[in-house]
This record gives C-alpha cells, sequence and structure tokens, in this order.
C-alpha cells in the first residue's frame, strides 16, 4: 500500500482473501487429483489407456465452458455467497462419487459433470473480487487469491502421495472431495457478497473500496450483454486463454507422469518432487502481481509472462540429462500461474460492473476449449510415440501464439464506451 492509504484497514485482504483462497484450494486439488490417480492405479482398473485419462482430463474443461457466461450474469442478480456454497457443495459430492466409478464411461461422464459444477466458481469469485478491491490493488489482490494454484498442487502432490500409499485412488477421490462440503458452509457463514453488506467491514474501509470502484451505471439489457461477450477484445483476450490454456493444462495435467518418467522413480519421491514448480510458481503469481500494479502496463506483463513460460518449458524438453531438464521444468513452473493475476485484472476494468461477469465468463468459456486439448493431445502423443517431448513442444508453440497475441490487447477506453452506450439508450447521455 502507498503511504496515503498505509492507514486504511485491511480486513478486505484477510475475511475476504482467506476463504476464497481456502476454498478454491479444494476446487483445484479435486479437478487435478485425476494424474495422481493414474499413477496410483486408475487405468489399470478401469481397462483405460493414457489417451482416454487424457480425455477425462480434457472433458472436465469441455463441461467447465457450459456454465461461464450464465455465471458471470447470475452473480451480479444474485447472491454470490449462496450461489458459491450451493456449487462447492455439488463438486464435493460428485468428487466423491467419482472414487465410485466401475469403468471409463463413468469416470468421463462424471469428471464432465464436475467439470459443468466447478465452471460457476471461478467466473463469480472473479466478479467478488473485483468488488473488494480498487483499481489499484486488483492485480496484487488476484495474486494472492490464485496463490490457490500453486499451493493447491504443492498440498495435493504430497497428500496424494500419502494417501495411495495408504489407499487405493478409489480412497483419493473420497478423501480430497469431502472438504469441499464443508468449506462451502463455512464461507456462507463467514464472507460477505459485497463491501456494502459486511457488517464487520469499518466504514472508513469501506468508503476507501468503493471510493475506487466503477459506478454500477444503468442497468444491462439482454442486447449490453451480447454487444459485451461479442466485444473484439474479449474475444481477443479469449484466445489468449485458449493457447494460454493449451500449455498450461496439459503441463500440470501430465507433470507426475512426466517426472515419473524422467525419474524412474516411486510415487513417493514422484508426489514431492512434482511440488517444485508449483513453490516455484507462487513466487511468480505474487511477483507479477505486484510488478503490474506498480507499473499498470498489465497487458505487457501478462506477454512477458507467457514467453517466459514457453522458453523454460521448451528448454526442459531439449535437455538430455534428468537434473538439468528438472531444473528447467521447475523455472518454468515460476511463469505457470503468473500471468492470471494481471490478465484477470485487465478483464474486471475492460468492462463497467454490470457488464464485468458476463465478459470474464465469456473469455473463460472460450478460453477453456483450449483447457480441454492440450491434457487430451499430451496423452494422445504420448500413447503413439511413447514420449511427453513431442506433446510438450506443442504446449510451447501455443504459449508463443499467446504471448504474440497478449501485446495487442487494449488497456484503456472499453468500460467508457460501454457505459457511455448504457446511458445514452437511458436518454441521459
Amino acid at each position: 500500500m502507498n503511504p496515503a492509504t498505509q492507514t486504511i484497514p485491511r480486513k478486505r485482504w484477510t475475511r475476504v482473501l482467506l476463504c476464497l483462497l481456502g476454498l478454491y484450494i479444494i476446487n483445484f486439488i479435486d479437478r487435478n487429483n485425476l494424474g495422481f490417480a493414474v499413477i496410483g492405479g486408475m487405468n489399470r482398473d478401469l481397462g483405460i489407456g493414457t489417451a482416454a485419462s487424457g480425455l477425462a482430463g480434457g472433458l472436465f474443461f469441455l463441461g467447465y465452458t457450459i456454465l461461464q457466461v450464465p455465471s458471470g450474469i447470475l452473480v451480479e442478480k444474485y447472491d454470490a455467497n449462496r450461489l458459491i456454497m450451493l456449487l462447492a457443495i455439488a463438486w464435493g459430492v460428485v468428487a466423491m462419487a467419482t472414487g465410485l466409478v466401475r469403468n471409463g464411461a463413468e469416470l468421463l461422464i462424471l469428471r464432465f459433470l464436475l467439470g459443468v459444477i466447478d465452471g460457476g466458481v471461478w467466473t463469480m469469485i472473479l466478479v467478488v473480487l473485483a468488488r473488494w478491491f480498487p483499481e489499484n490493488e486488483r492485480s496484487t489482490s488476484n495474486g494472492v487469491w490464485l496463490l490457490c494454484l500453486p499451493l493447491s498442487f504443492i498440498i495435493m502432490g504430497p497428500l496424494s502421495g500419502v494417501l495411495l500409499s495408504h489407499f487405493d485412488w478409489r480412497m483419493l477421490f473420497v478423501l480430497q472431495g469431502l472438504p469441499a462440503v464443508v468449506l462451502g458452509v463455512v464461507y456462507y457463514l463467514t464472507a460477505a457478497s459485497r463491501p456494502q453488506e459486511a457488517a464487520w467491514l469499518s466504514r472508513e474501509e469501506r468508503d476507501y473500496i468503493l471510493a475506487g470502484q466503477q459506478k454500477p451505471g444503468k442497468k444491462a439489457s439482454a442486447q449490453d450483454y451480447k454487444n459485451a461477450i461479442l466485444n473484439p477484445q474479449v474475444l481477443l483476450m479469449s484466445a489468449v486463454y485458449g493457447f494460454w490454456l493449451i500449455g498450461a493444462t496439459g503441463m500440470f495435467m501430465w507433470i507426475p507422469a512426466i517426472v515419473k518418467t524422467l525419474s524412474g522413480a516411486g510415487i513417493t519421491y514422484t508426489s514431492y518432487v512434482s511440488t517444485l514448480p508449483y513453490i516455484a510458481a507462487m513466487v511468480g503469481l505474487l511477483v507479477a502481481g505486484r510488478i503490474s500494479d506498480k507499473t499498470m502496463h498489465k497487458n505487457r506483463v501478462v506477454a512477458i509472462v507467457l514467453l517466459g513460460f514457453g522458453v523454460f518449458l521448451l528448454l526442459s524438453v531439449l535437455a538430455h540429462n534428468y537434473l538439468l531438464s528438472l531444473a528447467f521444468l521447475v523455472l518454468s513452473g515460476t511463469f505457470l500461474f503468473a500471468a492470471h493475476a494481471p490478465f484477470w485484472a485487465i478483464a474486471a476494468e475492460n468492462f463497467p460492473p454490470q457488464l464485468r461477469g458476463s465478459a470474464m465468463g465469456m473469455i473463460s468459456l472460450l478460453g477453456n476449449l483450449g483447457a480441454f486439448v492440450g491434457p487430451y493431445t499430451v496423452g494422445y502423443i504420448n500413447e503413439k510415440t511413447g514420449s511427453f517431448s513431442s506433446g510438450m513442444l506443442l504446449l510451447v508453440a501455443s504459449l508463443g501464439i499467446a504471448a504474440v497475441l497478449a501485446t495487442r490487447i487494449r488497456m484503456i477506453g472499453i468500460a467508457q464506451q460501454f457505459e457511455a452506450q448504457l446511458y445514452e439508450k437511458s436518454g441521459e447521455a
């Protein structure tokens, strides 16, 4: 915080961020523990190959697209806390049910359903954070919340290793799905959807938050939502997100298997080594968020981060020594999630509040089509060639395309343009 704001109370950083951080750690564990189930014998027990398990990972993201735009609209109209709680309970139940599947078809159905449920949570949380943090804090607050991404993998690796050493892959799904139900209820009881609704917030802090927000403006119509989701900048950011997620999800879906293949070690060693890229990712998230808020060149930060991600991932493929390859893989982890902090701050700032959720939902919807492609393609190429290297080169190329496109993202003017249109229609321009 700068000297002018150092005296402002900071409950928004703990009461809001900690609740959402814990909730989404569980969310990310539940969606990404499939890779550990694979090395725990799931494919053998269900009689499926790596392409099928890769398809299960990709189907999650296909289902994930369904509620993106609707959730962005619903969160502006209804109680966000209640919606998030209901979705958290639902995803916990489906995650636990995955441990009961009897064949590959049931696995595919439940993974798709888990994606549908989880798809509403991401956009809702991004909108809630945009309400709680003014523009000069938005990348930093996004970065703090998004620590849930690397933290989930840091926790998931050793935890999955321990669970698999004492139980089977079925209990892995059950025991890691249960906390979502509990934390969903805890979040509802302790947090608040907006600063205006938080009885625990001081007047000074509430005034500071609201003073740094865009004004709600006029009520949006169906045509306004259509204009927002089809805006060229939304489509551009969707393309950036899609190519970026091809690289990111393709990497973290298969990190345990890649480490195990390179080292030839057992599950326990693999589970611990697999956390190293995510420890590096925590540093990258916080640094990228702070740099973005200080320089306000968020699009440039996104492009540089994606380029760095691709370069180090490429070096990890080209290196023929296990330790050197692992070192580059860890360094690529520094950039794995870092672009999220400035990227979603751009999305929040580029649209007036009443259209923010629908625009971010559309970006997430189209972008996650790339998340479907990444895991399946890497699994398919590995099955055909017996090596992860060719699949990883595809991920590198996708990250390079995303970095180039990110340089074209506009930083100013869009929100004002939409706000003017809303007022013009109401006759108050």
